[in-house]
């Protein structure tokens, strides 16, 4: 596969971060450095803890963990990288048992409720809400081939588990080793860490829960049928994201790239 040279790999690094305002420690830097091993200096701190909001997810993480069909909850978007807006939401990612993809989402969904910390689609303030921005089955959780990019390299390895059951974390970053092409030294770091909660599995309720299935699919495909907008909706995944980050990230990158005279193809698709 063609890549670009090594400087322009750091011009291309540097730029990434610059689309989110994000400016990189030298430990940052070495962790996200793109398609090329460096030296590490060292593991990144958390220079930009947001507290108020990582306690939030925690919260939510904490109740969400009770979900017997829920193998892991973590935290994407800004706040994964501690780099959140005081107006921004906390976006929530999660794995859930073969066979309980809407019977997961609805109890998500009635557990943030209740507790009053789920975004809502006509919230006009969504600061510190909650939004449950993706499901996954345990069992199909590599990336398809059309998503595999820079931007979903990212998004992987920024991820933030609050929680997972068993090696369940594990099993995410082995089913998409195709991010080590882009990100190889977060790969490492990310493959090797062990400071994950684990949970252990409950395999009874889990039986149990996946027989209301069929009933929490239908009942929420009706209820979503007048308000259906981008959403990704397979037998495997549901995917809710009030606007797609790819495109504008994609844009934003591709202008900075210009100004260094580097393709974006040989960058956001690594060829």
């Amino acid at each position: 596969m063609s890549r670009v040279s090594k400087h322009d790999a750091l011009a291309a690094t540097l730029a990434y971060a610059d689309v989110f305002d994000y400016s990189l420690t030298r430990q940052e830097l070495a962790l996200w450095f793109l398609f090329y091993p460096v030296a590490a200096a060292g593991i990144p701190k958390n220079k930009r803890r947001q507290e108020n909001k990582w306690k939030i997810a925690e919260r939510a993480g904490r109740w969400l963990s009770r979900v017997p069909t829920i193998q892991l909850v973590g935290v994407t978007g800004g706040l994964a990288m501690n780099n959140a807006g005081k107006r921004d939401d906390i976006d929530l990612f999660f794995i859930v048992a073969d066979g309980s993809l809407w019977v997961s989402r609805m109890l998500a969904t009635l557990l943030m409720d209740s507790l009053g910390l789920r975004r809502h689609p006509d919230d006009t303030s969504v600061a510190d809400k909650v939004c449950l921005n993706m499901f996954m089955t345990a069992g199909a959780t590599s990336l398809p081939q059309s998503d595999r990019d820079c931007f979903s390299a990212h998004e992987v390895l920024q991820m933030q588990p609050l929680f997972t059951r068993g090696d369940t974390y594990k099993r995410f970053l082995r089913s998409n080793t195709w991010v080590k092409t882009y990100l190889p030294n977060a790969w490492e770091e990310r493959n090797h860490e062990s400071r994950i909660m684990n949970h252990g599995t409950q395999e009874q309720k889990i039986m149990i829960l996946s027989l209301l299935e069929p009933f929490a699919k239908r009942i929420q495909l009706w209820y979503m049928r007048k308000h259906r907008t981008t959403e990704v909706i397979t037998d495997t995944t549901l995917r809710f994201h009030p606007r797609d980050a790819r495109v504008w990230v994609k844009r934003k990158l591709a202008a900075r790239l210009r100004r260094s005279h580097i393709p974006l193809d040989k960058v956001f698709y690594a060829r």
